[in-house]
């Protein structure tokens, strides 16, 4: 990890010492961006399609619609102007761009740091860059064809999470977030440094680096992910690519065999440390690759629109009527799972291999090695319809036709050789969308598998919002619905392992979803509700086997966001009620909230401070387990986990272009007992450690 780091590191400087050679030092992108997640999400507004900035650009950070979302002006707690840049989205399908805020925070960075400030509530298994899934289950994302990316979701690339920039002046953004001594030691690095060449051609890099050692025993996890991306735009010509090349490496335990020692460590009558900890097995490892390969170019039709006035001819605005779009997506992913936790040992009058004595199936005898290889070929094409090229032209149209060839190769675990299988998917698909204008904005888009393995598959989605101000303030209702027949995914039909093995013919996932959010500006109130209804469900059961539930599971999400200012005292709270009719389907907590007591003041006009205590508490359920072997959570009915808030006191500062914090993670632990700080069955969350952590933002 050093090395890696020292050369990352070292590679930046030389870029920003070579590309900004008359840099200056300005503010962090945003005036004042929070981590709340839950925040009213308005529908994306249409990126300006002019590539001249200095006409056409919007401000770097949050844009003005959320910023009066918040009742916060766009000068906030600037210290100065902030240069002009244009961030955005892409739709992998269509092209189209989609704007999106600038992943910079002032308030609340320690947060956007840890696990747990991914949702209100989160399950993982302590270390940085663990596996992890949101007990929001309306948070979740749908599974993926690779089944076994689904527990790094918060940490892999692909094109639509990639912020693509034009920016007048090169930008960079180095970041780097530290806890616990050298043996314990957490480390993440993150690097971005993009510019332009020219007004059409941007460039950029991303770096992100992980190496956590772990607190227990066998616990190490390591990232590395490196992404270049780049954009090329004209009036006629839209263009973007992204390659990704990323890797995890995760040492398993299995978890902690005796709670005694997290809940009762005076019961322990020895001295110990938290490696000391026994758990189920050691030198037992998960790994996986990604890599990403995408491009995707659009050509626009239209016309130039020319003033009147003779002496302006040939200086007209190009307006872009219609669009013809194509985009192509190379996927390579693999994993392994290895155990050197081999050593006999004699259970109930058997021989095996000490890892085996967990598992009840063994479908071959030599040490576990069990491996799996995913390619997709993803290719598209696209005609749209722009919106607003008239005045009478209030909506935009796309239609995408969609062809994904995928490849699996798995370990047989009947003899030594791989199981092969090969499966195309033809999808058809269209999007009818209204982003420009205040009062009505709607996002409609429908998508219906035509041929191969996703034969009959077909997903209906909209969302729409309007707004209307009271007093000079945005209040703001949207409303969200979905219909989806989803096919099973080929690893969640047929699998292959030494301990787990199955064959099955499910039938189709069946969901609706309805929901809506309010935002009240003057009372700085959030409220949302969404019920859904779901059929065939599929999850893995208490044996850790794969099962589908035939009948309708129904859950109800209700949401509460509430902000209280009295001059520097803020009081930030989320509160989440969830019920589900089926809690061993799918089990959730039925009250989860966060909750953030600082000050926020300003220190002589220039440092930004803010001090305070949040904490993360659900109520007791069966919160899914965790099976290494399958790289899943499963539903486990042995044991109960909550009531117990995971709390951190921390100081959050901002100078010029510097954002720095100091945190104490797991204060309450500190007064609590007993001390119940577990995340999943046998998965504590770490000890009370200190972190830290610095990101500086450079523009030229």
């Amino acid at each position: 990890m050093k090395e890696k780091l020292f050369i990352s590191l070292l590679v930046c400087i030389l870029c920003v010492w070579t590309a900004y050679p008359q840099a200056r030092i300005i503010l962090p992108d945003s005036s004042q961006i929070t981590t709340n997640r839950d925040s009213l999400d308005l529908l994306p507004r249409q990126v300006p399609q002019h590539p001249d900035l200095g006409d056409d650009s919007i401000s770097v950070g949050r844009p003005s619609h959320l910023n009066r979302l918040n009742g916060s002006g766009t000068g906030g707690d600037s210290l100065l102007q902030s240069p002009r840049m244009t961030l955005w989205r892409i739709d992998a399908r269509t092209g189209n761009r989609l704007p999106a805020e600038s992943d910079t925070l002032l308030y609340n960075y320690q947060q956007s740091i840890l696990p747990d400030g991914q949702s209100v509530a989160m399950g993982f298994l302590a270390p940085l860059g663990s596996p992890a899934f949101s007990k929001i289950f309306s948070d979740r994302p749908e599974t993926e064809p690779f089944i076994f990316n689904n527990a790094y979701y918060l940490y892999l690339k692909d094109p639509e999470k990639v912020l693509f920039v034009n920016t007048p002046v090169p930008y960079s953004r180095l970041s780097y977030n530290r806890a616990n001594p050298k043996l314990t030691r957490e480390e993440r690095f993150e690097a971005r440094l993009t510019s332009n060449f020219g007004k059409s051609l941007n460039v950029g890099l991303d770096v992100d680096l992980i190496n956590s050692r772990g607190y227990y025993n066998s616990q190490a996890v390591k990232h590395n992910n490196f992404s270049l991306f780049g954009n090329y735009l004209t009036d006629r010509i839209e263009a973007h690519a992204f390659i990704n090349t990323g890797s995890v490496k995760n040492a398993e335990n299995g978890g902690i065999t005796d709670e005694l020692f997290v809940t009762h460590p005076d019961s322990i009558q020895q001295s110990f440390t938290a490696r000391d900890i026994p758990v189920k097995f050691t030198s037992t490892w998960n790994s996986l690759r990604n890599n990403r390969f995408f491009l995707s170019g659009r050509y626009n039709l239209g016309y130039v629109d020319v003033p009147g006035d003779s002496l302006h001819k040939g200086k007209g605005r190009f307006v872009p009527v219609a669009s013809i779009g194509f985009s192509s997506q190379y996927t390579q992913q693999y994993r392994r799972f290895l155990s050197y936790d081999t050593a006999y040992v004699n259970v109930g009058g058997v021989d095996m291999q000490r890892i085996d004595q967990f598992y009840p199936n063994r479908y071959y005898e030599r040490a576990v090695d069990d491996s799996i290889r995913f390619t997709s070929m993803k290719n598209s094409v696209s005609i749209s319809l722009r919106e607003g090229f008239k005045e009478w032209v209030k909506f935009g149209l796309t239609v995408f036709l969609e062809h994904d060839l995928r490849n699996y190769s798995m370990s047989d675990s009947v003899g030594t050789g791989m199981m092969k299988h090969r499966e195309s998917a033809v999808t058809i698909g269209g999007l009818l969308n209204k982003q420009q204008g205040e009062n009505l904005l709607f996002n409609i888009r429908a998508d219906l598998g035509l041929l191969g393995a996703n034969l009959g598959e077909f997903r209906v989605m909209g969302d729409v919002e309007t707004g209307f101000d009271i007093a000079g303030k945005r209040t703001t209702l949207s409303a969200n619905a979905y219909i989806k027949n989803l096919k099973p995914k080929y690893l969640e039909e047929n699998y292959y392992s030494k301990y787990f093995r199955w064959n099955h013919n499910f039938g189709d996932i069946r969901r609706v979803y309805v929901g809506g959010k309010l935002h009240i500006p003057f009372t700085n109130t959030t409220l949302s509700a969404g019920v859904e209804n779901l059929q065939n469900f599929i999850y893995y059961d208490q044996d850790r086997q794969i099962a589908q539930e035939g009948d309708n599971v129904q859950l109800l999400t209700l949401r509460v966001e509430q902000n209280l200012r009295l001059g520097i005292f803020n009081w930030d709270n989320q509160v989440v009620y969830q019920t589900s009719s089926n809690q061993e389907v799918i089990p959730v907590p039925k009250l989860s909230l966060y909750s953030n007591m600082y000050l926020k003041t300003k220190i002589v006009n220039e440092l930004t401070l803010q001090l305070g205590v949040d904490a993360h508490y659900h109520t007791k359920y069966f919160v899914p387990g965790y099976e290494p072997a399958l790289l899943q959570f499963y539903n486990q009915r042995e044991k109960e986990i909550g009531n117990y808030p995971i709390a951190t006191v921390y100081a959050n500062m901002h100078l010029k272009q510097t954002r720095f914090y100091v945190m104490y993670y797991n204060v309450a632990s500190q007064f609590m007992n007993p001390k119940e700080y577990f995340s999943l069955p046998g998965y504590p969350v770490n000890p009370p450690i200190l972190r830290l952590g610095v990101s500086v933002n450079l523009h030229n």
